[in-house]
């Protein structure tokens, strides 16, 4: 999975990755809200939910010290971050303000 995540990263797709642990309440309250964008979504960006101990590789590459983490990626490049937990219509918002 880690190789077809790094694959879409680097495409003209916008990808939106939440890095999360299962053992992480916080990580574990974004689930259903990232599930929430990519229903609303899901046709203009990638969504995926990631444990970092199945993609250590990615978390690495990413400097991911916090959790959870969401990073949107635009042509290949991190273009937004942040360690919040936000509501459906905040991610919607910054994914749309930067890939437009």
């Amino acid at each position: 999975m880690e190789f077809h995540i790094q694959k879409n990263i680097n495409s003209k797709e916008p990808v939106l990755i939440n890095f999360k642990t299962n053992d992480c309440n916080p990580c574990q309250m974004m689930s259903p809200t990232l599930q929430q964008v990519k229903n609303a979504i899901g046709n203009r960006v990638l969504v995926y939910n990631l444990d970092i101990n199945k993609a250590p590789n990615l978390a690495e590459q990413c400097q991911i010290s916090t959790l959870p983490m969401m990073v949107l990626f635009f042509e290949g490049q991190v273009v937004w971050q942040t360690k919040a937990v936000l509501s459906k219509e905040e991610i919607i918002k910054n994914v749309l303000d930067h890939t437009q």
